[in-house]
């Protein structure tokens, strides 16, 4: 664990406001993945099963896969904070920008507490339990679900699963841990059904998905003598697959599958002029550093930035760290 005593005694000061306070907003970052919306739904339902009331705030849009995920239903897109909260809880965001467009206005909920993974965060909280040495947030909001002996049902395990699950790519990532292993068998002994929870989030694709899947892996390119795979997205495409809201996201792994490809990038259009390069490492290079020096971040085999300009300049620009560090490693 990264710093152990320093986490122990904040994962210890949060679970004292988790357990005396009344009233709590909790928001995860925009473009939400399965990590951000599982720890955010299991600490918001275990707090409602508690008496406390809680306000569950994502930007989205919420992935089609995770739509579905136990108590999604009751996130708010839309919400003014306001004074009132006994604490704000912002999951599995590296800076306070990842929240959106509400980000400016969390300054109005105290204390601000940061729960994240990511090595690169900012240390944007009044409580900053960051452990870059966690699976997942999943994993340390089950921490501190015990740690506060809050209530577990099967619900909370369901996204605590899901979690831990979608971050370690199926428990197939070197994030993957014993401690990963341990939480995830501790939910299969509460009623977490492992194939149904994979066949729903994970594997399920529908024919929209395969839509956009099959006009995207037309524009795979390899730089490099194959080192860097890039796999694009465009609005246009999304449009004609009618597949505004499919989780792309996991496109990027198709360049990453090639043979010598270290690192793959899916470069996908948010609007004019405007991109998320989503990034993942084979083996060699740290993304995360990567992502950091276009103003991004997140794991050494994960990370993600987004940029403004015309695509050709941004890829090229891409390209050219891309080869910097590929030859200093």
């Amino acid at each position: 664990m990264t710093d152990e005593l320093p986490v122990r005694m904040v994962l210890n000061d949060i679970a004292d406001i988790l357990k005396d306070g009344k009233r709590f907003f909790l928001v995860s970052h925009k473009d939400p993945d399965g990590d951000a919306l599982g720890s955010m739904l299991a600490l918001g339902e275990t707090l409602m099963l508690s008496g406390k009331e809680v306000v569950l705030f994502n930007e989205g849009p919420i992935p089609d896969s995770l739509a579905s995920l136990a108590g999604a239903e009751g996130i708010v897109e839309d919400f003014n904070p306001e004074s009132g909260f006994d604490a704000c809880f912002v999951l599995d965001c590296g800076n306070l920008e990842r929240v959106g467009r509400i980000s400016c206005r969390l300054s109005k909920l105290r204390p601000l507490i940061n729960i994240d993974h990511h090595g690169s965060n900012s240390g944007f909280g009044d409580l900053n339990l960051v452990d870059a040495d966690s699976s997942s947030v999943g994993e340390i909001v089950y921490r501190l679900i015990k740690l506060a002996d809050l209530p577990m049902n099967l619900n909370i395990a369901e996204n605590i699963f899901v979690a831990i699950q979608t971050d370690t790519g199926s428990f197939r990532y070197d994030n993957t841990t014993r401690e990963a292993f341990h939480i995830a068998a501790e939910t299969l002994d509460l009623g977490v059904s492992a194939w149904r929870i994979s066949r729903r989030v994970m594997d399920e694709y529908t024919l929209k998905d395969l839509r956009l899947l099959e006009s995207s892996l037309k524009t795979i390119e390899l730089y490099h003598t194959g080192k860097v795979g890039l796999i694009t997205i465009t609005k246009r495409m999304q449009s004609q697959a009618n597949a505004d809201n499919v989780d792309s996201e996991r496109f990027v792994s198709y360049p990453r599958f090639i043979p010598g490809v270290e690192i793959a990038a899916l470069i996908r259009e948010l609007g004019r002029d405007y991109y998320k390069f989503s990034l993942r490492s084979n083996d060699r290079v740290n993304v995360a550093d990567l992502a950091r020096y276009f103003g991004g971040g997140g794991h050494p085999r994960a990370a993600a930035f987004t940029r403004e300009g015309s695509l050709d300049l941004l890829k090229q620009e891409f390209l050219t760290k891309a080869l910097e560090f590929l030859d200093s490693r």
